[in-house]
């Protein structure tokens, strides 16, 4: 009795492992293909032996765009709590990308849409942490390696985009990958000062200004639209792990109407670098958390040493339609690129 047992467990186990290899392979081969941009990663090693670990822009999902019973889900603790079967609502933009939508407990009716799961393990705050089962992407031995490689030193700042299919369901499986063509990499311009008003004075590095390299890594010519006084780049707060404290004064600047002069030609290879003083007034940013004591815009250098204080230079060129009857306006890149 007890072998018979023990043999159908076994059977059991290998109809269900056969069954999920076999939706799986259903999926890549009939399912729609998206592509996934994977979030900007710090320099630091994420080998795993031969896959490459990965995480998404899509991993992040803004309260707003939540639905159902996520609407007033909190995370407050990390680690603690269930998981929660999600739904992410997707729409492809015009860069070929997909971005969400909206974010629901609720299995959509129709429409394109990615299952997940809520990782209280990877929540803090109120930003919602959502994994798709996508986070690993195996490799042939050896090559997880060279992949990283590119994306810490040869590809720095460049975007890896994800190839995944996506079935009726929302399950999705990774397919392959490519990279974009635009990167950007930040230096930062620093000065050494003491902080005078605090009990135990100390002597820091503060941040001034920061050079803004963007390069072409593709094979073909790719133009930028550099606006002046660099009205093509903003502030965002790095809000990978809870809501963000603080505002850039610019986040809602009208752009002003892009110029002939303004369209640079990269070619393959060649880079072109911005220069932005932080201690000017277009660059502050304003409390945003409910208990502010003050709301007047502050400069960065003002903002205590917190980890979470964080931010990301992004570039940000005017729209399409904006920049069709420039010079060389089909090479224009009108992604957003946020730095590392």
């Amino acid at each position: 009795m007890r072998l018979t047992l023990a043999i159908t467990a076994v059977a059991l186990q290998l109809l269900a492992l056969g069954y999920l290899a076999g939706e799986r392979e259903w999926v890549v081969h009939t399912g729609r293909t998206v592509w996934l941009r994977t979030a900007p990663i710090d320099p630091r090693d994420v080998m795993r032996g031969d896959y490459v670990q990965l995480d998404y822009e899509i991993g992040r999902v803004d309260r707003a765009l939540r639905r159902n019973g996520l609407t007033n889900r909190t995370e407050s603790v990390a680690g603690r709590g269930p998981e929660t079967r999600v739904y992410a609502s997707l729409q492809i933009t015009s860069d070929g990308l997909a971005e969400v939508t909206a974010l629901s407990d609720l299995k959509p009716k129709e429409g394109l849409f990615l299952r997940g799961k809520f990782d209280p393990a990877m929540a803090w705050g109120g930003n919602g942490a959502v994994r798709y089962g996508l986070e690993a992407f195996f490799m042939e031995q050896g090559k997880a390696k060279g992949l990283e490689n590119d994306r810490s030193q040869a590809r720095r700042g460049v975007p890896l985009n994800m190839e995944v299919a996506v079935g009726a369901n929302g399950l999705g499986v990774l397919k392959g990958y490519r990279w974009e063509s635009l990167g950007i990499i930040v230096a930062f311009d620093t000065v050494r000062r003491t902080n005078l008003q605090s009990s135990f004075p100390q002597t820091q590095n503060v941040i001034v200004g920061a050079k803004v390299e963007l390069k072409n890594h593709g094979p073909d010519p790719v133009a930028l639209v550099d606006l002046p006084e660099g009205r093509s780049f903003g502030l965002v707060c790095d809000a990978r792990w809870q809501e963000p404290a603080y505002r850039w004064v610019g986040e809602t600047n009208t752009l002003p109407t892009p110029e002939p002069r303004n369209v640079i030609v990269l070619q393959p290879g060649q880079s072109h670098t911005n220069h932005l003083d932080l201690m000017r007034p277009e660059w502050f940013v304003v409390d945003v958390r409910t208990n502010a004591v003050s709301r007047l815009p502050a400069p960065l250098q003002k903002l205590a040493p917190d980890w979470s204080n964080g931010f990301r230079i992004e570039y940000r060129p005017p729209p399409a339609e904006a920049c069709a009857k420039l010079p060389n306006a089909k090479l224009i890149w009108h992604g957003r690129l946020r730095s590392q």
